[in-house]
């Protein structure tokens, strides 16, 4: 902006002069011109956003006028969400202005994809569960951030269940990829496993079988899960013909899911077999019907209408239970029987030894048993004095028993271990009521006999009772 003054001056012969004058005021007040805005962008990424470039106005005083543009900044909820205003302002030598905009919106709405595809869906027992897999994203924009979730749905038992595993990716802005997913289908299929194991197969004779092992849930272990109380069953075979029998002890045990595991336990039992062989023997020129049972030590062990196994199929043999050697031929025989109860199911043999004429036979000893219990069982109830009722070897005897205080509480004549025989019972003298029981305790007895040449013999000792 400036004054021009333009001026004429005229000049004669004789410097006479004269003279006019033009004034012209020069301003420039006309902004440039400028060039058309770039076109407004919509951006995803700040990646996006185009580098800054010149643009160019023209001047009717300055012509060509180039500059750079400036960025505005208005951010956004994230890295990739903002707004740029761009603007290029051109200026002219006599400060006149004109200006120009564009508008870069930034915003990302583009979620992260997978690189790998998620795990195929399985199986696998409870405890066998695979690990979740690693999984990476690519994001449009940058990074992305995968997280996993798992959600357990319930089966028909704590071990029988399904994993749903789900992986998603998220980006800087919060998108969220699709997400992906994998089924692991749990179940329980394994019984429980015993700790200590329980020998399998035992032989035994029928006196050493072993107590059955008390097994809890504490002695077994279980891959998944509580473990049920064990249920023990118990079973036992009659004794065959060879006199063995089974015993057989199982245990099943559950876990919480209903998978069992049974222990067993079998036990090949061998009788024992009591063999009784007669002391005396019998003749083939004596009449007489021995009793089987009555030839034990404790017939009690043996029922009354025991029936008896003839080994040899001798002669003689009548009712079961009675054997007359009468006539038969010379040689050892055999009777048993077989008691099935109880635990020890066990074999009674008695040998009987048959002789040819035996003339005489010798007298047998007098046997004192110094104990006895009159409690009612029929076992053991009296004072035994054994072959003291043989007349013909022993044609009298006397006996005594005394309590400790030394009164006489029994005295007979002719023991004979049957209507004569002392059952714990007061004969009734004068400190002891008659047919009171006497008292457990320790008592004194005096037997006296004689034999058959003359003899008299003499016997004292101490007798125990107990009831």
């Amino acid at each position: 902006s400036f004054t021009v003054t333009r001026t004429w001056t005229f000049v004669d012969g004789c410097n006479n002069t004269s003279s006019v004058s033009q004034t012209i005021n020069v301003s420039d007040t006309i902004a440039p011109v400028a060039p058309q805005a770039p076109a407004t962008l919509n951006v995803t990424c700040a990646s996006e956003v185009p580098a800054m470039i010149s643009l160019t106005a023209n001047d009717n005083c300055n012509g060509a006028i180039t500059v750079l543009g400036v960025d505005s900044i208005a951010s956004g909820n994230c890295p990739n969400s903002f707004t740029v205003t761009r603007t290029w302002t051109f200026v002219d030598g006599c400060n006149n202005t004109s200006s120009i905009s564009q508008t870069i919106s930034v915003s990302d709405t583009v979620g992260p994809t997978f690189n790998q595809s998620a795990p195929a869906n399985t199986s696998a027992t409870c405890d066998n569960i695979p690990a979740a897999a690693v999984l990476t994203a690519i994001d449009n924009c940058g990074t992305a951030t995968v997280s996993v979730t798992e959600t357990i749905l319930a089966g028909n038992c704590p071990s029988n269940y399904q994993i749903i595993r789900s992986w998603i990716a998220t980006d800087a802005c919060g998108n969220n990829s699709t997400p992906v997913s994998q089924t692991i289908t749990v179940s329980d299929n394994v019984g429980p496993q015993i700790i200590i194991p329980i020998t399998s197969n035992i032989a035994v004779t029928c006196d050493a079988i072993p107590d059955a092992p008390v097994l809890t849930a504490a002695d077994f272990n279980d891959n998944c899960s509580t473990i049920d109380t064990p249920v023990y069953t118990f079973t036992q075979t009659q004794p065959n013909t060879n006199g063995t029998y089974q015993i057989d002890r199982t245990w099943t045990v559950s876990d919480a899911c209903g998978n069992t595991t049974t222990i067993t336990q079998s036990i090949a039992v061998t009788q024992t077999t009591t063999v009784t062989e007669l002391l005396k023997s019998s003749c083939t020129n004596e009449n007489i019907a021995y009793i089987l049972r009555d030839l034990l030590d404790n017939p009690d062990d043996v029922p009354t209408d025991a029936v008896w196994t003839n080994e040899d199929n001798v002669g003689g043999f009548t009712n079961g239970n009675t054997f007359n050697a009468f006539g038969i031929t010379p040689g050892i025989y055999t009777f048993s029987y077989t008691i099935t109860t109880g635990l020890c199911p066990r074999r009674i043999e008695i040998k009987m030894t048959v002789n040819t004429d035996c003339g005489v036979l010798p007298c047998e000893s007098i046997i004192i048993h110094n104990a006895f219990t009159p409690n009612g069982d029929d076992t053991n109830e009296y004072f035994d004095i054994e072959n003291i009722e043989d007349l013909a070897c022993y044609p009298t005897n006397n006996v005594e028993i005394y309590n400790r205080w030394g009164v006489l509480v029994y005295e007979t004549r002719q023991y004979d271990n049957n209507t004569r025989k002392f059952v714990g019972v007061s004969e009734g003298r004068a400190t002891i009521s008659k047919s009171d029981e006497l008292p457990t305790g320790t008592y004194f007895y005096i037997i006296q006999w004689t034999t058959t040449d003359g003899q008299t013999f003499n016997k004292d000792g101490y007798l125990y009772l107990s009831r």
